[in-house]
């Protein structure tokens, strides 16, 4: 009975987004499983390109005629059956192709380099060699070319060369001409010449492939038998060796199993005269995996730690129904300080006491070197790490260590909770209320939507913890869809510091038109008088956050985006921070010749200037996204603070989560203002979470902190709120505007965007797709559409040269999975009717912002 395996092709088109029928071959029928890698015949070349097998049946229900898989890729399937049922699910849900959620699954370094071959005929395989050439002198010239080629080249040589060859013969005689263009020529005509040439029969076309691994194999020497049976050996069949040899073999005549570098630096021998010895049977070599391993330089002696009683119940709450089917996903909401990672740590070790393994999710990877520290003092050498900033092979050997069972705890950004653990048991998602646990990039998932699917169909056990949760997972605690577990205390059962508000606005009245209000200059010195650290925090990088011109206004833009340019005084140069365009800022300004051009607002390059200015011989480091650019560079800052190398750090969001300096007693908020503004309705919620957390770095040790907290704002209901540390009183505030305006949790948005070079362009093919939503719509009886908004430009209307439309959906009186229905329908499906290929489309189910 034929066989047939259906199967996704790797293309990233939405033309191929479907799964394709093909029989498997009878030399394959026991290779052949669900989740393996194969390699398929695609298109009317039947080139080679790898697939992924989703199904396997014995009928062939398209009933049309199936091409042969060619052969399988891997020893063992490279995607398990939940795998491929957690790609379904994601295509669903975030409306994207198969190959976006494969591309999350599936690990690094897995490449497949398939060309074309030109042969001789096969009609003129046993014609004697010197006929051939007889044969060649007779052909035209453009046809000798060809076929001289390929004899010289053993009978087989690759297109891509032939033209090549080709290109480079025709460029000597006609200099002139561009060599790009002079390719895109020869390469049509080289085409139709070989199709003439292989109906003649003198040359055959096909395909190669070539499968390839980014691993790293070490090779170990040892004798490949006994040293005296050896020696006789070597008299009996009278071996010669040179002295280097000689040496190789008495050296491994006491050392078994020496990899192979070490053997060449030690004796300082070829790997030519060792390959020899292999080759006259005397030694053998062994190959065995080699892991890359990203190390971290972060010195971090962990804490004595006596767990309080809060932090005990969380723990046997959550071990005590480790094997529970219907429990549910944890909330641990505690106080900054509470000692959230403990109790990970404690659940962890449970957990693999149990045999199972473990993922614990941070926001951003370098953030949070001190939680790995942790982690690795505690557990050794079982603990891995995964995140964007290693390298392909690091990430891929991530993925090999976990399947062989080296790596058991993984600490990783949210890509790591597509790790392809047998076991998993439990997942942690620390600061679960972080914005970077939402994909930006297509397909645009949830870590925490995805962490719930893991609970429903896996049984993990799925822990979130924050001192400061997004108001929707909140409201889900309080409507009984988590556990919520409550940490109200700090584990060293100190106080929280206490947050001091300053109004800037009396600053400015009593004349001090500094960015230090008298308050907190004054604390600063007394703080580093008696011998503690302070931390500032502007979630601001850059020297001014603006350069402007003061006669006409004037203000200096990116070329590829509609945003204002930022000044970083060090270089001497303006950044978008968007899309990474640089230019120098003229004298004068471009518009009217003025000289009167001048930086605005603050960054933290500027406060770093000016703190050193003011605080005469204080030590001060800076960490932001600009200081951290190049490996290594946030663990030596963080460790110069550490070690008390500096009084000051300055820093960006990235010192508000994940580091406990017992050191510092006071953090400076210099101004809440630039978050409590922003044009978002999350806005208020981020100032809260932000705030709150910066504020947490203050007094973790025996040395009680304090918060001075800057802004122009001081009767906003936001500030209040932070300063009581009452999340509760914020939530009722906040879901009451959310529920008022129909925002998350009450109902789900959806937004469309289209971009692309050219406005005109864009704008029609955003109107295109809304006059086919609406005429869908109006087919099934809808004719409300306020729940449309738009079309309209994007708040930010282009980034990186492209103009960016958009159109948001509430789910307001229309049910969200029809909604989600037509909008697959139209931009994945009908893609090709409904928009114009130059233009992008991206898809967002309750996107983190809408600007």
């Amino acid at each position: 009975m034929d066989k047939y395996a259906k199967v996704v092709v790797k293309n990233n088109s939405q033309y191929t987004d479907n799964l394709f029928t093909y029989q498997i071959p009878e030399f394959l029928l026991d290779e052949v499983s669900l989740g393996h890698r194969v390699l398929v015949p695609f298109g009317k070349g039947n080139k080679p390109i790898e697939a992924y097998v989703f199904n396997i049946t014995y009928n062939n229900d398209e009933n049309i005629e199936t091409k042969c898989i060619y052969d399988v890729l891997d020893e063992k399937p490279i995607l398990k059956r939940e795998d491929l049922e957690l790609i379904h699910w994601m295509k669903n849900r975030y409306l994207c192709t198969y190959m976006d959620c494969i591309n999350l699954i599936i690990p690094k370094g897995y490449k497949l380099n398939n060309y074309k071959i030109v042969t001789i005929s096969q009609s003129l395989k046993d014609i004697e060699p010197y006929e051939l050439y007889d044969l060649c002198e007779k052909l035209s010239e453009s046809k000798k070319f060809v076929f001289q080629k390929v004899l010289d080249n053993k009978g087989k040589i690759k297109l891509e060369k032939l033209i090549d060859e080709k290109v480079n013969d025709l460029a000597d005689n006609n200099q002139r001409q561009d060599k790009k263009s002079l390719k895109n020529q020869v390469t049509n005509s080289m085409n139709s010449l070989l199709y003439k040439m292989k109906e003649e029969s003198l040359i055959d076309l096909k395909w190669e492939y070539k499968s390839i691994k980014n691993e790293i194999k070490i090779c170990y020497v040892s004798l490949k038998m006994d040293y005296i049976d050896l020696m006789l050996y070597i008299k009996e069949r009278k071996i010669r060796l040179g002295d280097k040899q000689r040496q190789v073999i008495e050296f491994l005549k006491n050392n078994k199993d020496v990899e192979i570098n070490d053997l060449m630096d030690l004796l300082n021998v070829s790997k030519a005269s060792i390959k020899s010895l292999e080759e006259k049977n005397l030694v053998e070599f062994k190959y065995d995996d080699f892991y890359r391993r990203a190390e971290s330089n972060l010195n971090y002696k962990n804490k004595d730690v006596v767990l309080n009683e809060e932090q005990n119940r969380a723990i046997e709450k959550i071990t005590g129904e480790m094997f529970d089917e219907n429990k549910k996903p944890y909330m641990i909401h505690g106080v900054t300080g509470s000692g959230k990672t403990e109790v990970y740590m404690e659940i962890i070790d449970y957990a693999l006491k149990q045999g199972l393994d473990s993922i614990v999710l941070v926001p951003e990877i370098s953030l949070t070197p001190q939680t790995i520290a942790r982690f690795k003092n505690k557990f050794k050498d079982i603990v891995g790490v995964f995140h964007s900033r290693l390298s392909e092979g690091e990430r891929h050997d991530v993925f090999r260590e976990i399947k062989k069972g080296n790596i058991r705890i993984l600490i990783g950004a949210r890509s790591a909770i597509f790790a392809p653990f047998n076991s998993l048991g439990v997942v942690i998602v620390d600061e679960f209320h972080e914005s970077s646990y939402k994909s930006e990039s297509t397909p645009k998932f949830s870590t925490l939507e995805v962490g719930r699917y893991l609970v429903n169909k896996r049984n993990i056990t799925l822990v979130m913890g924050s001192a400061t949760p997004s108001v929707e997972e909140y409201y889900r605690a309080k409507n009984n869809e988590y556990e919520l577990i409550e940490l109200t205390k700090r584990a060293n059962n100190k106080p929280l510091p206490k947050i001091e508000v300053v109004d800037m606005k009396d600053e400015l009245k009593c004349g001090n038109r500094s960015f230090l209000s008298n308050k907190l200059r004054l604390q600063i010195e007394e703080e580093i008088k008696n011998k503690n650290q302070v931390i500032l925090f502007l979630n601001r990088r850059g020297y001014s956050s603006f350069v402007s011109c003061r006669e006409c206004g004037y203000v200096f833009k990116c070329k590829n985006c509609d945003i204002s340019l930022t000044y970083h005084k060090s270089q001497n140069i303006a950044k978008c921070h968007y899309c990474g365009y640089e230019a120098h800022i003229p004298k004068t300004c471009p518009e009217c010749g003025s000289k009167y051009v001048k930086e605005f607002g603050l960054g933290t390059e500027k406060i770093e200037e000016e703190i050193k200015n003011i605080f005469e011989g204080v030590r001060v480091l800076r960490l932001d996204k600009d200081t951290t650019s190049k490996k290594n560079d946030l663990e030596n800052i963080l460790n110069k603070f550490q070690n008390r190398e500096a009084d000051i750090l300055i820093g960006t969001q990235m010192i508000s989560k994940g580091l406990d300096f017992k050191h510092v007693t006071l953090v400076g908020i210099l101004s809440a203002d630039m978050m409590l503004n922003f044009p978002d309705f999350k806005s208020f919620e981020n100032t809260f979470q932000l705030v709150t957390q910066v504020s947490g770095r203050a007094g973790r040790s025996e040395k009680e902190g304090k918060v001075i907290l800057q802004t122009y704002s001081s009767e906003s209901s936001v500030i209040k709120r932070i300063v009581d540390y009452d999340f509760k009183g914020f939530y009722e505030d906040e879901i009451k505007i959310r529920k008022l305006f129909n925002y998350t949790p009450f109902n789900n948005m959806l937004s469309v965007v289209v971009s692309g070079k050219k406005e005109l362009q864009v704008k029609k093919n955003i109107f295109n797709f809304y006059n086919t939503l609406v005429y869908l719509l109006k087919e099934r009886g809808i004719n409300d559409f306020n729940f449309i908004l738009g079309p309209n430009p994007c708040s930010i209307s282009r980034i990186n040269s492209n103009y960016r439309w958009q159109i948001l959906f509430k789910d307001d009186n229309i049910e969200i999975n029809l909604l989600k229905g037509i909008i697959k329908y139209i931009c994945i499906t009908k893609r090709d009717i409904v928009f114009e290929k130059e233009v992008n489309i991206s898809i967002d189910i309750n996107p983190n912002s809408i600007l």
